[in-house]
């Protein structure tokens, strides 16, 4: 009887401490953080920061002035100049990979998809190159230098030149699929944006919304003003900085204006994140942060120069840069305090930071819509 009832108690005990193994919590995943923040500069070089402390990781020369904002995939980051090339690094040393040259000057920020790097040049071509080596796969003449950064979805690369017109091509083989004519004979380098079957786009004196298939116009919004930068879609809403010194958002399916926020003159790409559009403006040298819901303000941050880069924002911080000299702050972007700022160069910056996580995921500004 003894017996049986030690048996029955180790059973008993044997179930019961299982039971606590099963439901023993697992740890928490460690949270993704920045780890590497790149941006050119004027001064030729291509810097990679410590995301954290803003400590110079390295540092690397082109030939000339960067105004092209730097992309990152599979280890590389890619970068234009104004020394007519497109430049490759090794993301993690600096090292030179390889370099294309153009016959014009390169402020277009390279796109990077499924092995490809596409480019724009002042040259009025737009190129499609090897990723990994850099050879040319194709190219495609437009009747202006292209200033626009393209961007690529579904097969097909859509580019604006400063023709004035937008172009549509297929991604594999730079054939036109169609092209559409701006409303105005100024052009100043917009990028056009993608989302839902349409592209957005504009000029100084209208915001146009493309049926992306077909080149067809859908609709156009803010005439007589244009927009001063490219738009940016996120959550079925068009943000756009007008002439009028104003940051819109539109009804991304009819244009229909949902609010209007008075600012300053601007020149960057609205980057949204987590129900808040930021964006940086001149006149005041301040970075905004306005609501997304309501278009009223959440804060702002006054950064002791003019402000050309577009701010992006990973891990609930934002990343820009002022001008002149390149000054990159990091400030939170919910309550707009500043974290840190590091100065590296006495030179210009107009290049917007792309920030690279942990894990490996890549940050952008709104530049392209492709915000990461």
């Amino acid at each position: 009887m003894k017996f049986i009832l030690l048996f029955a108690l180790l059973v008993f005990v044997n179930i019961f401490t299982s039971c606590k193994k099963k439901t023993t919590l697992e740890p928490e995943p460690e949270p993704d953080v920045a780890e590497t923040v790149f941006v050119g500069n004027y001064d030729h070089n291509l810097y990679a920061l410590d995301a954290a402390t803003g400590a110079k990781k390295w540092e690397s020369a082109t030939g000339g002035e960067i105004h092209s904002s730097p992309s990152v995939a599979n280890g590389i980051v890619y970068v234009g100049s104004n020394d007519k090339k497109l430049h490759a690094f090794d993301a993690a040393t600096g090292t030179k990979k390889w370099e294309f040259p153009t016959n014009g000057e390169v402020y277009s920020s390279p796109m990077v998809t499924s092995g490809t790097v596409y480019i724009g040049s002042r040259d009025g071509k737009l190129y499609a190159l090897d990723a990994v080596t850099g050879t040319k796969k194709w190219e495609f003449l437009t009747g202006g230098p292209v200033s626009s950064s393209p961007m690529t979805v579904n097969g097909v690369v859509y580019v604006g030149s400063d023709d004035q017109k937008l172009y549509a091509l297929n991604a594999a083989t730079g054939t036109k699929k169609w092209e559409f004519a701006m409303a105005s004979s100024f052009s100043f380098g917009i990028n056009p944006t993608f989302a839902n079957g349409l592209v957005y786009t504009g000029d100084d004196k209208k915001l146009f919304a493309i049926d992306a298939a077909t080149g067809v116009k859908k609709w156009d919004a803010l005439e007589g003003f244009g927009i001063s930068s490219s738009p940016t879609v996120a959550n079925g809403v068009v943000y756009a900085l007008s002439r009028s010194r104003k940051l819109y958002a539109l009804d991304a399916a009819t244009g229909s204006k949902k609010w209007e926020y008075n600012t300053y003159n601007s020149v960057t790409s609205p980057t949204v994140r987590d129900g808040i559009v930021y964006f940086g403006t001149i006149d005041d040298d301040k970075l905004n942060a306005v609501d997304v819901a309501t278009g009223l303000k959440k804060w702002d941050y006054w950064m002791f120069g003019n402000i050309y880069s577009s701010p992006t924002v990973a891990g609930g911080l934002v990343y820009t840069c002022s001008f002149p000299g390149l000054v990159l702050y990091t400030l939170d972007a919910t309550t707009g305090v500043r974290k840190w700022s590091s100065y590296n160069s006495t030179n210009s910056t107009v290049s917007s930071p792309c920030v690279v996580m942990k894990s490996g995921k890549v940050y952008h500004s709104g530049i392209s819509g492709a915000q990461e």
